[in-house]
């Protein structure tokens, strides 16, 4: 079989079109949350992730965590949902 080799323009457009990928922060936050869940024995899907994100943006003030806040939501909501988190 022979293979052509990718043009920029196919790497380009793959790197736009892959979901963000999470930085440490972000993920340390929903591993947070995961652990959270877990101690209150809640299932674990995705949307609770989500909606304890949103409880965490509406609450804190910290303007250098809601960035984290705001970027592990994005994440999380631009995940097929067919993948759950744990």
């Amino acid at each position: 079989m022979n293979k052509q080799p990718i043009s920029a323009e196919n790497e380009i457009a793959q790197y736009f079109n892959a979901p963000p990928a999470m930085t440490a922060a972000e993920s340390e936050v929903i591993n947070m949350i995961v652990a959270e869940l877990l101690k209150s024995h809640e299932f674990v899907t995705n949307k609770a992730i989500i909606a304890s994100l949103i409880e965490k943006l509406e609450t804190e003030h910290d303007v250098v965590k809601l960035d984290v806040y705001r970027h592990a939501l994005e994440a999380m909501i631009l995940k097929a949902p067919e993948e759950t988190y744990a």
